[in-house]
């Protein structure tokens, strides 16, 4: 029969849900620095394309499962579920085709044991002509974009955190409904470090739920 919304989040790893973002260590915070030689799991994102009718998207499969749409970041343009603009949009079609059906709500996971690296610098930099400022607009307009997706997205979105969720890939987190964690997962936000603004309306979410000392 079809998976039920709880069967889709055991097989995401999220069947003991925690909460807690406290216990970063500095380990941790290294992840930034080398996560490009992170382990990827190649084969579960090939099992997953294989055995799911994922022909429309490259960087993301979409299951219409009983009553909600699955939508899990899968990314082949981008490593370790980066966001780029390619990925966005696929995000956001999916997102709009989910609002225009008869899903009740929407699960967003993804598959592997990152959930989302955040921006994909490696890509904007590439994209950095002479002309920096029309790129730059681009790439500003394609984030804002994607998260107004999420603002404006009118049905339940359930988010399933399997692994670290860094930069844009946490700071949408406060936009979606409902978050469960697993004792994988970890939240980081390295703006300073990278000199980059607060992306992902954070700068407004996170005070409001973290309390302002946080």
């Amino acid at each position: 029969g079809t998976p039920t919304f709880m069967e889709a989040l055991a097989a995401n790893g999220t069947t003991n849900m925690q909460t807690s973002v406290t216990g970063v260590t500095a380990s941790k915070r290294r992840f930034i620095d080398d996560r490009r030689d992170q382990p990827f799991d190649k084969r579960l994102r090939f099992s997953v394309r294989q055995t799911e009718s994922a022909y429309r998207y490259r960087d993301i499969v979409v299951r219409k499962q009983d009553g909600f749409t699955h939508i899990l970041l899968s990314t082949k343009s981008s490593e370790n579920n980066s966001l780029n603009p390619e990925v966005m949009k696929e995000v956001q079609s999916a997102l709009n085709t989910a609002a225009a059906d008869d899903s009740k709500l929407v699960l967003f996971s993804a598959v592997g044991s990152i959930f989302c690296c955040g921006l994909d610098f490696i890509y904007f930099i590439r994209r950095l002509t002479d002309d920096r400022k029309k790129e730059s607009t681009k790439m500003a307009e394609a984030i804002r974009n994607f998260v107004n997706t999420f603002i404006q997205f009118k049905k339940p979105i359930i988010v399933a955190v399997n692994g670290p969720a860094i930069g844009l890939g946490a700071s949408i987190l406060p936009l979606c409904d409902v978050v469960w964690a697993n004792e994988k997962a970890w939240f980081q936000t390295p703006y300073t470090t990278f000199g980059q603004s607060p992306d992902g309306c954070s700068s407004l979410t996170f005070p409001r739920i973290m309390g302002l000392a946080s």
